[in-house]
């Protein structure tokens, strides 16, 4: 069996060609062409293309069993019935209602009783919120049809408007207890005349097109299964779906995500809960990661530096760094301010652009380990951490990361975890062992902290969480 999977990330289109038989796969990435100069809004149609037109390389002169598919969560997508685009694909960086948030974030009732419900905060980056700001300004909602960038690109190839589950806990429209579209949250705010997807099962499967199987280069007819979203499929592909199991992704942006058996809500409305395809997901996750190192690299060397001339220049025994806060697109959490803007602090006139870089990478960690305080809180020390993404590519920044959180982790050797997930998904839907060995690593790498670091990082990040204090957004704030 040959499973070709697709994924449109938020920054590149992967695809991945497994043989079940032979246990060989190729996998091909690709930076998406991007018009304009806002990732945040992107034309979903050409995402469409460009992921398709990799899919064929991929392809290419195979006999395709089956086509699995991931992308991100939170995107929304307003489109007519023959599926041309009304709006966008405004994806998770998107803020445009984040006044609207901040308006109605001052309604503590409706605060929880929207968190309790969704297991999603009230954030402009969730669809729910996206669909009132489009209103708000005038657009016209009725009899369109709702889609994020991995069903727009499903109802594509295979011209079913499906989601399911998993993809559609992170809208804020499904009810986090029956995994039911929730009319209850939908027809207050009067947005009954929105077509909402068909909620199908992650297994589910619909035929290829012959307009989609041309621009593959395969056979119509080939069975296409409901999206996952990268965010849970990682989970899966990392075989990290065990209740107390966490993954740790440090990639565009930062997100934690911890298996727990029910959905999990937080006294100080820190975290959210999601759906994996396997399970629920307690999780926390922050808008500034990678795009923040890139910034501060484009900004202190210049764009043709790489970054291995900048890693020597690093090091752990620099004291008295800036404190960085990672929020130059906005908060998710543990804050949940869209309006809180980032910058650099206590910046004395003998530090360099070296201080400023280190001092960037270690104020996204201390954020992230702002978030894993929460979680642990919440749901207990996990038993084990996956950490994988960019960060893996920095020696320092990936000790960095074990010294502040001052636990042991394991380090993912996939470079597409998702794309893995998507896979063994794939698997399950033929009725096939997930757990083929071909997608098995050897023992990983584990990365401890250094115990003679923790006071030093303690203090770093107890100048961390007094800059995030004394910076917060003047809108009223609670805790139940």
């Amino acid at each position: 069996m040959i499973i070709l999977a697709l994924e449109a990330s938020t920054t590149s289109a992967k695809a991945m060609l497994f043989d079940t038989d032979s246990g060989l796969s190729t996998v091909r990435a690709r930076r998406f062409e991007v018009a304009g100069p806002d990732a945040a809004v992107r034309d979903g149609d050409a995402i469409y293309t460009q992921t398709m037109a990799l899919g064929r390389e991929s392809a290419a002169g195979q006999d395709v069993d089956m086509i699995v598919l991931s992308s991100t969560w939170h995107g929304l997508t307003l489109r007519h019935d023959d599926l041309s685009a009304v709006t966008p694909v405004m994806e998770w960086p998107y803020t445009g209602a984040q006044d609207l948030c901040a308006r109605l974030r001052a309604d503590e009732a409706f605060t929880w009783w929207f968190y309790e419900r969704t297991g999603c905060m009230v954030n402009a980056a969730y669809p729910f919120f996206k669909l009132l700001h489009l209103r708000e300004r005038g657009q016209s909602l009725d009899g369109l049809l709702a889609l994020d960038q991995p069903s727009l690109i499903f109802a594509r190839m295979t011209g079913r408007t499906w989601t399911n589950p998993s993809l559609a806990s992170g809208t804020g429209l499904l009810n986090a207890h029956t995994a039911d579209w929730d009319q209850e949250v939908i027809s207050p705010f009067d947005l009954s005349g929105v077509r909402l997807p068909e909620l199908r099962a992650v297994t589910d499967t619909a035929p290829l097109r012959d307009d989609a199987a041309v621009l593959l280069g395969v056979r119509a007819g080939i069975p296409v299964l409901t999206p996952g979203p990268d965010g849970g499929l990682s989970q899966v592909g990392d075989l990290a779906t065990t209740p107390g199991d966490m993954t740790f992704s440090m990639g565009t942006s930062g997100a934690l995500r911890f298996s727990t058996l029910h959905p999990s809500f937080s006294p100080t409305l820190s975290t959210w809960s999601y759906r994996s395809p396997a399970g629920a997901l307690s999780g926390a996750a922050t808008s500034g990661c990678g795009n923040c190192v890139d910034w501060a690299r484009e900004r202190l060397f210049g764009q043709a530096a790489d970054y291995s001339e900048i890693e020597p220049l690093m090091s752990a025994d620099r004291r008295e760094t800036p404190v960085f806060l990672p929020f130059l697109f906005g908060e998710r959490s543990p804050g949940w301010q869209d309006q809180r803007r980032g910058g650099l602090m206590d910046l004395r006139p003998e530090h360099t652009r070296a201080d400023m870089y280190q001092s960037v990478l270690e104020g996204v960690v201390y954020s992230l380990f702002h978030c894993f305080k929460e979680l642990t809180a919440l749901n207990g020390p996990p038993r084990r951490i996956v950490l994988s993404g960019g960060v893996l590519s920095s020696p320092f920044w990936t000790q960095l990361t074990a010294d502040v959180f001052g636990a042991e982790m394991e380090t993912s050797a996939r470079q597409h975890s998702s794309v893995v997930g998507a896979v063994r998904m794939g698997l399950r839907a033929a009725g096939l062992d997930d757990r083929h060995p071909a997608l098995e690593e050897s023992e990983p790498r584990i990365v401890s902290p250094r115990v003679e670091r923790r006071a030093q990082y303690d203090e770093g990040f107890a100048r961390y969480l007094d800059h995030y204090t004394r910076t917060e957004p003047t809108e009223r704030t609670f805790l139940r």
